[in-house]
């Protein structure tokens, strides 16, 4: 059912991506699509799925089971009292359960048709038997009321959550290359419409000092220079595009798009925040890799209590009552089934015990030490992930310092070359100092974009921390 409703939301974000060439996609937007039509991304769901079906299927050995039985013999050894040859088809029915408590409960019915050959009594040539009855077995000591049961589910538990943390930290990365992918897609596009202008005031300033020579006004060298920088932002817009068409394939394939399918238009805010960096910030926070390590070492120790718990020795109550009916009709013998007149009680304890040895201690020792090994793993892990948090935490602060820093960088070299552009006009400044300022000025807006996408990305990989609490030991 999931699968199917996934496909059917799948196919109609793929439809409105392939609307989205004319209209733009908003991040949000993108991602929904990516979540839904990425084959790499779906199958990380799966696998978070996965493991909470497996957990429940832990409690298999729990589920009552059906068991029919016929059983035909024949019996020509000696000695014997009941005939030479003796003959008898035996069926039962029964039902059993094993509870969290460590109770074992069985209800059964049995019939049994007896033929004796060569017998001299009449009572004992051919009879039925038939009964109904009830066992219990409850462990007192290895698993003693469900101990080992209750170990067992609780190191299902922690596996789940290693398995799920597993996938879902496969999926964030998914989704933040994703992201990464949707920035640098929507900085190619922005700057190759930023290096189509510089190519054309490059042109522009072409065709002026073009004028200028011919009127005697400029050096020919001047004209040199400014074709050479035209040439230069000729070139820039020609790698610009190229790069563009590598950024259109990237996201068509995270977007599952034919090669042939036009590449979606994306609008993008290089300025606001995306939610999880809002709420993130104000939390402590720590990487997913630590909460791993966490489960793997509390996976650890319930294996180790498990082995432990394994190697006890087992006592054992078991109990049990049985109907018992005779009669050499086989209906009558049935129709007594039910009948307490000659019941057959059982009462009793046993008692298993593995002797002890050095495979036993070893074995004990060996998982004691995996459990402190995955610990002494853990407590590290869980401080590098506070530390990479924080480090993290001051690298976007820094990043976003340098945004603005670069942006303010690149508005005054765009007023320098402005004006510079003016001056030049007006024949009041040098065709070197208009060159100058028209490299500076691409070079700063390079700078620009580059941080920009660079902040979105490092602003994307929070995805990759989560809360505090999901990592206590």
């Amino acid at each position: 059912m999931i699968s199917q409703l996934r496909i059917g939301m799948g196919l109609g974000l793929f439809a409105l991506v392939l609307s989205s060439a004319a209209s733009a996609m908003s991040i949000d937007e993108y991602l929904a699509s990516v979540k839904k039509n990425n084959k790499s991304i779906a199958a990380a769901y799966e696998s978070i799925e996965a493991a909470g079906f497996r957990r429940e299927a832990g409690d298999l050995s729990l589920s009552p089971q059906l068991t029919a039985s016929v059983l035909n013999s024949e019996d020509k050894s000696l000695p014997s009292q009941q005939g030479d040859t003796r003959r008898f088809t035996d069926y039962s029915l029964g039902v059993a359960k094993k509870f969290s408590s460590g109770t074992s409960v069985s209800l059964s019915a049995k019939t049994t048709d007896f033929n004796n050959q060569g017998s001299t009594n009449p009572a004992t040539t051919e009879y039925t038997t038939a009964g109904l009855g009830v066992s219990l077995q409850q462990s007192l000591w290895k698993d003693g009321f469900g101990r080992a049961t209750r170990l067992r589910q609780t190191r299902e538990s922690y596996v789940e959550k290693v398995e799920k943390w597993a996938a879902e930290l496969k999926l964030r990365g998914l989704l933040i290359e994703a992201e990464s992918i949707y920035w640098d897609y929507a900085i190619s596009q922005e700057d190759v419409k930023l290096k189509q202008e510089n190519l054309d005031r490059a042109k522009k300033l072409d065709r002026w000092t073009g004028n200028r020579v011919s009127n005697g006004i400029s050096d020919r060298s001047d004209l040199m220079n400014v074709k050479a920088l035209a040439s230069l932002r000729e070139l820039e817009l020609q790698n610009s595009q190229e790069e563009l068409r590598n950024q259109e394939t990237k996201i068509k394939t995270m977007l599952e798009l034919a090669s042939s399918d036009p590449a979606p238009k994306v609008t993008s805010s290089f300025s606001e925040a995306r939610p999880f960096m809002k709420t993130s910030a104000q939390n402590k926070m720590i990487k997913i890799e630590s909460v791993l390590a966490v489960y793997e070492a509390k996976t650890k120790q319930k294996v180790a209590e498990e082995v432990t718990e394994g190697l006890r020795p087992d006592l054992s109550l078991v109990g049990s009552y049985f109907t018992s009916a005779y009669n050499l009709d086989r209906q009558e013998a049935l129709s007594d089934i039910s009948k307490t007149d000659y019941p057959k009680t059982t009462v009793g304890l046993t008692l298993t015990w593995l002797f002890g040895s050095d495979a036993k201690s070893s074995s004990i020792a060996a998982s004691q030490k995996d459990a402190t090994a995955s610990k002494l793993t853990a407590e590290k892990k869980i401080r590098e992930g506070q530390e990479a948090w924080a480090t993290h935490l001051r690298q976007f602060k820094l990043a976003q310092e340098n945004v603005k820093t670069l942006e303010q960088i690149y508005n005054y070299q765009k007023e320098r070359a402005k004006v510079e552009q003016d001056k030049f006009s007006k024949g009041r400044t040098i065709t070197a100092n208009v060159v100058n300022a028209e490299t500076d000025s691409a070079q700063a807006e390079v700078n620009y974009l580059k941080a920009k996408s660079g902040l979105r990305k490092l602003e994307a990989a929070t995805q990759l921390y989560v809360p505090e609490e999901e990592g206590q030991l």
